[in-house]
């Protein structure tokens, strides 16, 4: 007697909707704690100029008036990336320390919002799928990308590290969604519409980080190539975009203040070797961050969009170099922080490489399943058949559930200790909310910033909080950036002196 398992369906509706729940409630204890998060060091100092002009009483727009000036300085002394520095000296807590919660609100929800509109724009438009199957990829997508993200404090919690990278690259996917926008622009006003929005997103895009940056130039020129291939409408706009881009990270990169930056860093390396070394390490990470969890998210992908890219009018007759093409792509990335001798960059930069790869990966084993799908129709592969999208096997929907199962009770961050979905970005929240370890560190940092604030305490001491939750930054300054933090907190709130508190 046959199993019924092996007859039964489920619908990839209540699959799809199953699979947003889990996504909802796995961001819950992520929100939660952000309540409980207080600003850190560069926060501090890329917002003393703001938090002056607020302390002044010149309310939002002197702080952005002074955000302005800060940049301006900015790119003398430090860096030119004029983006990234603009918005971090908008840093929430300028506004009252209560009020950093809205750091992760930020980072956390233009993530998702961005992947949304990517995926939207990519799969439901230009390969027509249904609601349903974009749905589902963006759940199981960003459930993954977040989760297992590499460096949780440094992606949505911290916010100067965060809007440098995680938000720059989130307006990178949004750029890309308005580009697959303007393919389908079907009336002038809206061709000038998106075209504006191209431009100006362009702009804040030539002001982010290098690494953000080649890649998003890299994107350009393939679409690029692709859009005149096809003689698109919009194409010399979209070059005139690349163009503007591409010119304001060299006025990015000729700032006075990089030399400044790069006089802190050592073991810088010629292109070549940089690139060289980039491939090296870049094919490495693709080995270290494959998981099955990242495999669900690729049979979802096929399962869900195997009938349109049946119907699709690709031929998907190039495999192997659109592989090669994209793992070129990937590596690339990582060229501008070796080439100044950062390694592969912090924390904060990794994650990028990190949401990149999960991205880039899906699409390549949806290119292979389409060239497959093209094979069977040639009758090469006569036996392969596109499986029905609209609902699934129990039995091959446990599996999926298994693989994702497995993948996180066996989850290992580079660093930890243990096993298990414990380590995973929601499991680290819910542990430091449930243990009161949120709550202890909320109060040590309360009384910090009541001593700080105190006018009648102008010399101020600094007690490192030990007690710190996993997704938040550390808080333990030693050697040369003792010496900053006590300089930093001294100017930020106005004191003739802060000294860091030693253990006798």
């Amino acid at each position: 007697m046959k199993n019924p398992l092996l007859k039964w369906r489920l619908s990839s509706r209540f699959l799809c909707w199953l699979l947003v729940a889990v996504l909802l409630v796995s961001l819950v204890p992520l929100y939660a704690l952000s309540f409980f998060n207080h600003p850190c060091y560069d926060d501090f100092g890329f917002s003393i100029r703001t938090h002056a002009a607020v302390r002044n009483g010149e309310g939002f727009r002197g702080a952005v008036k002074a955000a302005f000036e800060n940049t301006v300085a900015i790119r003398q002394t430090w860096e030119g990336t004029y983006a990234t520095s603009f918005i971090s000296a908008l840093q929430p807590a300028i506004f009252g320390e209560d009020n950093y919660w809205v750091t992760t609100a930020v980072l956390l929800t233009f993530f998702l919002f961005a992947l949304w509109c990517l995926l939207r724009e990519a799969v439901r438009f230009r390969l027509s799928a249904t609601t349903t199957a974009y749905w589902m990829l963006f759940a199981c997508a960003a459930f993954v990308m977040i989760q297992f993200v590499p460096d949780l404090s440094e992606a949505f919690f911290w916010f100067n590290g965060g809007v440098a990278y995680t938000l720059m690259w989130s307006m990178l996917l949004v750029r890309l969604a308005v580009w697959l926008r303007m393919e389908r622009v079907g009336n002038k006003a809206g061709a000038v519409l998106w075209s504006v929005v191209l431009v100006l997103l362009s702009a804040v895009m030539g002001g982010s980080k290098y690494t953000t940056l080649l890649f998003a130039l890299l994107v350009d020129a393939l679409l690029l190539m692709y859009a005149f291939s096809k003689k698109r409408p919009l194409r010399f706009v979209q070059l005139l975009c690349t163009l503007l881009t591409a010119g304001l990270m060299v006025f990015s990169a000729v700032a006075p203040g990089n030399a400044v930056r790069a006089a802190t860093l050592s073991g810088g390396m010629n292109p070549v070797m940089a690139i060289a070394q980039a491939m090296f390490f870049g094919i490495s990470l693709l080995g270290h961050w494959f998981s099955l969890p990242l495999v669900a998210v690729w049979a979802v992908a096929v399962w869900q969009l195997s009938g349109p890219l049946k119907n699709s009018r690709l031929r998907f007759r190039w495999p192997l170099l659109v592989t090669a093409v994209g793992i070129c792509l990937f590596c690339a990335q990582l060229t501008p922080t070796l080439f100044t001798g950062n390694y592969l960059g912090d924390g904060r930069t990794v994650n990028t490489y990190y949401f990149g790869y999960v991205l880039l990966s899906t699409g390549l084993v949806l290119y292979w399943a389409g060239w497959l799908i093209r094979q069977s129709e040639n009758g090469k592969l006569s036996w392969l058949r596109c499986p029905d999208h609209e609902s699934i096997r129990v039995t091959l929907a446990l599996v999926l559930a298994v693989l994702l199962t497995v993948g996180c009770i066996c989850y290992h961050p580079e660093g930890t200790l243990s096993y298990g979905p414990q380590n995973m970005a929601s499991g680290s929240a819910l542990r430091s909310l449930v243990s009161g370890e949120a709550a202890a560190y909320d109060e040590a940092m309360e009384r910090r910033h009541q001593e700080m604030n105190d006018p009648a305490i102008t010399d101020a001491v600094f007690r490192p909080v030990t007690t710190i939750p996993s997704a938040f930054m550390g808080d333990a300054p030693i050697g040369v950036m003792a010496e900053y933090v006590e300089t930093l907190y001294a100017e930020y709130y106005l004191k003739n002196s802060v000294t860091i508190e030693t253990e006798e």
